[in-house]
């Protein structure tokens, strides 16, 4: 999923990057369906729980995630974790790699 966000930095200035993120889920493949999870299912998840939350957005200003902290990559990737670990089954998410730049990312895992 690729993504735009800006957010003050320690000095007050303001930035933004393109974000790209990407998931990975793990769990047992489902006989009926040759599934973990149905992919749409997933892409619902982050729209709702990232785009809608991040895209196009002031993450210092126009979130509640970084009132009290930098909006660091680091800080960031943490956040999308949470949401996305509360959004789906217990114990699928697996990854969350969080792209600010082309060559550069963080990354969070279980």
């Amino acid at each position: 999923m690729d993504f735009s966000a800006s957010y003050r930095g320690a000095d007050g200035a303001t930035s933004g990057h393109n974000y790209e993120l990407e998931v990975t889920i793990e769990g047992p493949v489902d006989k009926e369906t040759g599934m973990v999870l149905d992919l749409k299912d997933l892409k619902d998840v982050l729209e709702r729980e990232v785009e809608a939350r991040f895209d196009h957005r002031s993450l210092s200003d126009d979130t509640p995630y970084f009132r009290d902290r930098l909006a660091t990559p680091e800080n960031f990737a943490a956040v999308i974790w949470k949401l996305l670990d509360g959004a789906l089954p217990p114990g699928m998410l697996y990854r969350v790699r969080l792209r600010p730049t082309p060559d550069l990312y963080v990354e969070v895992t279980r």
